[in-house]
């Protein structure tokens, strides 16, 4: 069969024999650019989905503060937490499916709407501790875990870069987890200044709060770090916010310790609810202004990470076509350079065989090549087919 084919269709069907295994692989190429590019795009969907709730983890323990207190912002934080999971079912109509976070949301709308129902609703009756449980309860069970979902589901907890992975774990464990031991020591004091029951057995309970404020501090602290010692560009954005969080964690510990911890019966008398609790929500507020900034980071990775896969992908489909192209050009250039003397070539033996022996032909015989040195020979020969009729003729 190849017998049979012009060398212009051998130098074709060579070519694309020799494209096969370029486009294979970059076929595998693309594949795995794309599988990056859809990973951090998917991991990008747990971000956006894990931004309202942690508003809501937040307002809710704003909302048990102002409770405890008996503060007047307590209906705003109400219609607030309730435009928050407006904000997730919307996010949760989009990713809810492949996130498989519907289930645990619906459980969580309708545990608040019970809270409100049978506790906040009979504030009269209520009592601090069952308040506490109350808002131990939903966060514990339905918005922690709804973020720990989130993030992975979103395979976020997969994230392979050291800098990104590390936001990411203070985004779905640190910071969520943080936030709920400053609100329930917040809280616990709350409730041993406002009944003075039990106070040893609630300050064993602060006490052990506190000792697990620590290393979660620690881990975030070491963390973000490590983010930072990855990618230095890091520093301007988490060093400060991080540093300023360290503190207000520390001075809130500091003042539970000293004016909680260390007061005895009769100090308590003397303890100002009020501005302990805003310092807790200072602190709160915090680790809220931590969250933002984490989450922004983390977000800013990941939209890096695949713009830098995107581009990786345009060059090489660039680089593929333009070698495609100079290839073509190149057998197309080869192909005229061996049909096209090849063809004079036929044309001057159909001379010779017709008996036109002045005509010579107008191939270079100058090539080194095998056409070169097939052209000389066929002038050669008509030089002495034209010597042996000149004899003839004399």
């Amino acid at each position: 069969m190849f017998r049979n084919l012009k060398i212009g269709r051998k130098l074709v069907l060579l070519g694309i024999m020799f494209s096969v295994p370029v486009a294979v692989l970059l076929f595998l190429l693309i594949k795995e650019q794309n599988i990056a590019i859809d990973f951090g795009e998917n991991e990008r969907r747990g971000v956006e989905y894990i931004n309202p709730v942690r508003h809501l983890l937040h307002n809710i323990q704003k909302h048990q503060v102002a409770f405890l207190n008996g503060a007047s912002e307590t209906p705003t934080l109400e219609k607030q937490i309730e435009e928050d999971i407006r904000s997730i079912q919307e996010v949760d109509g989009r990713y809810g499916k492949d996130l498989k976070t519907t289930h645990g949301l619906a459980g969580l709308a309708e545990k608040w709407s019970t809270t409100k129902s049978l506790i906040l609703r009979s504030s009269s009756n209520a009592k601090p501790e069952n308040i506490n449980s109350a808002y131990d309860d939903i966060v514990g069970k339905s918005i922690l875990p709804l973020i720990v979902q989130a993030g992975d589901t979103s395979q976020l907890i997969l994230d392979p870069d050291l800098d990104s992975y590390y936001a990411m774990d203070n985004v779905v464990l640190n910071l969520p987890a943080l936030g709920q031991l400053i609100a329930q020591t917040n809280a616990h004091v709350a409730d041993l200044i406002l009944t003075r029951e039990n106070m040893e057995s609630k300050k064993q309970l602060i006490s052990f709060l506190l000792a697990r404020i620590e290393p979660t501090m620690e881990r975030l602290s070491t963390g973000l770090q490590t983010s930072i010692n990855q990618n230095p560009a890091l520093r301007g954005k988490l060093a400060l916010p991080l540093r300023t969080h360290i503190e207000a964690v520390k001075a809130f510990d500091d003042m539970i310790r000293r004016q909680v911890l260390d007061a005895g019966p009769s100090d308590f008398a003397k303890i100002d609810l009020k501005a302990m609790s805003a310092n807790g929500l200072k602190t709160l507020e915090s680790n809220s202004t931590m969250y933002d900034v984490t989450i922004g980071v983390l977000d800013n990775l990941l939209v890096t990470r695949i713009a830098t896969f995107n581009q990786r992908r345009t060059v090489s489909l660039g680089i593929v076509g333009i070698s495609i192209v100079f290839a073509a050009l190149f057998v197309a250039s080869i192909g005229r350079s061996i049909s096209k003397p090849l063809a004079e070539l036929k044309e001057a033996m159909d001379r010779i065989s017709k008996g036109d022996l002045n005509t010579l032909t107008e191939t270079d015989i100058d090539r080194r090549d095998e056409i070169g040195q097939l052209a000389g020979a066929i002038n050669r020969l008509q030089k002495t087919l034209q010597g042996g009729n000149k004899m003839k003729a004399a």
